[in-house]
């Protein structure tokens, strides 16, 4: 019975599994014995550290236990395993089942000698240490690349990575700009590159858009995921979570530092986008496209539940209901719902502190600090340049000019500052541009749902007794606001 096994050796500098069959298939044939198996796993680790199964090595470990087998032919021990405490699993499974004989690189060893076993058990020891040698050398590489800024593993969509023809050392990782064509199921032609795509789903999914709307834009169109084939929401939000885009580096999960290619998006919008989707309150959302407004958002008052939209026809009414999905706790017309809600929300959106209690709540995000800093280093600089000017050391034009540049940095970064605590959804759309922006949505659902989830935590009451006229309004409504105070009541 022969065993052969590789790890992944892209370079080719190992004995691949086709390589070490047919050596171990000569010494059967030389040593004048019958093969009565043989089993192979190929791309796959022996060491402790490895995180595969191993199925071959299991279906040759089923037929020892079984009795099946005389000899052990393998091109090294290290082919087997390279952890010592499987190697005495094996030895000991062997002399048990009275599998005594190891034919290891054309040498045959007999487990009943002493002698043998030692030798066999030196190979072993060294097989392990030369495993944890390999894999410290390789941790040591990935930590010293991420110290340095380096990428490590596959290329991340959107870039590309330039290397030395002569070397084969890397030069740069820079965004992938190269113009590609898609070619939707219409045959309408779109030219794209992967470096646009990503910008295009951060702005996109930061201005509100839906995952499962982006995944079925992409899609339609016929641009591929990075992977090949078509784009899955999970793809997309893992895309639009990493922190490489920003130009960090990550090590285990942890940004650890700047990396040396160049950001494809902003910090303020990438910070939006994963404050976004971090939201909990996303996940008790449908896995499909939103049609009505507050279905899954709006949850029932009385058991927790979501509530859901059906077209009701009752007493000669006929349209959309909003009810308790799990037990129809409480229900009520989707047109006064939607109206209500609607009504208060933008009014609170329209509150003149409403930029105060947004960028308090975002106060600590680092591209705040960063604007306040920027902010305050412009005007010391602008500080200097006075202080030149009344000395005389520069021109009243030259000053003049720089005067203008910076207030004009300085604005700009305040504006960030106060901006930055304001999730992307909401620029734009609050204050005296609440009224006017939310008109122009329209039927925009997918974004109204957006904003009405980020800033209300509402809850449906049930009604007081059947048949009440009383028309519909707060006493129905169980409303909590996501920032601020509580003070501003929906009315």
């Amino acid at each position: 019975m022969r065993y052969q096994r590789a790890s992944q050796d892209k370079k080719e500098q190992g004995k691949s599994v086709s390589d070490q069959g047919n050596l171990n298939l000569a010494e059967i044939h030389r040593n004048g014995w019958s093969e009565a198996a043989s089993f192979t796993d190929n791309n796959l680790s022996a060491s402790r550290h490895a995180t595969k199964e191993r199925e071959d090595f299991e279906r040759m470990m089923d037929g020892i236990r079984a009795g099946r087998y005389d000899v052990l032919v393998v091109w090294e021990v290290s082919r087997k395993e390279r952890d010592l405490a499987v190697f005495v699993k094996i030895r000991d499974l062997c002399h048990e089942v009275g599998l005594y004989f190891w034919l290891v690189g054309g040498v045959l060893f007999d487990l009943r000698d002493k002698n043998d076993r030692m030798m066999l058990g030196f190979q072993a020891v060294q097989a392990e240490w030369l495993a944890d040698s390999i894999r410290d050398n390789v941790l040591r590489g990935i930590n010293g690349a991420a110290e340095a800024g380096r990428p490590h593993g596959k290329v991340t969509y959107g870039y590309r990575r330039i290397y030395d023809q002569r070397t084969k050392a890397l030069l740069r990782q820079e965004p992938d700009t190269e113009t590609r064509q898609a070619v939707a199921a219409d045959g309408t032609v779109t030219e794209y590159s992967h470096a646009q795509v990503v910008r295009d789903n951060f702005r996109k999914i930061s201005e509100g858009m839906p995952l499962t709307v982006r995944e079925a834009e992409l899609n339609q169109l016929g641009i591929p995921a990075p992977q090949g084939g078509v784009w899955r929401r999970g793809v997309l939000r893992k895309q639009v979570m990493n922190p490489a885009y920003i130009g960090k580096r990550v090590l285990r999960g942890e940004i650890v530092g700047d990396g040396i290619w160049p950001a494809l998006v902003d910090e303020e919008t990438y910070w939006s986008v994963v404050r976004m989707l971090a939201d909990p309150s996303r996940t008790t959302t449908r896995p499909a496209r939103a049609v009505h407004l507050l279905s899954y958002i709006v949850r029932c008052g009385v058991c927790g539940g979501p509530l859901s939209s059906q077209k009701v026809n009752r007493h000669g009414w006929t349209g959309q209901v909003y009810s308790c999905l799990h037990k129809r706790c409480a229900a009520v017309k989707a047109e006064y719902l939607d109206e209500y809600v609607q009504r208060v929300v933008v009014a609170w959106l329209s509150r003149p502190d409403v930029y105060e209690i947004l960028s308090t709540a975002g106060a600590s995000d680092e591209e705040a600090a960063f604007a306040r800093a920027e902010a305050q280093r412009l005007r010391g600089e602008l500080e200097d340049w006075r202080k030149l000017g009344e000395e005389g050391d520069v021109t009243a034009i030259a000053y003049a000019r720089a005067e203008k540049r910076l207030l004009a940095k300085i604005a700009e970064h305040e504006q960030r500052a106060a901006e930055a605590g304001v999730p992307a959804v909401l620029r734009g759309r609050i204050g005296d541009q609440a009224v006017p922006a939310w008109q122009v949505l329209g039927d925009d659902v997918a974004v109204k749902r957006e904003i009405i989830r980020l800033v209300a935590d509402i809850k449906l009451l049930r009604a007081g007794f059947k048949g009440e006229r009383r028309s519909f309004g707060r006493h129905r409504l169980d409303w909590r606001w996501k920032f601020g105070p509580q003070d501003q009541q929906a009315a």
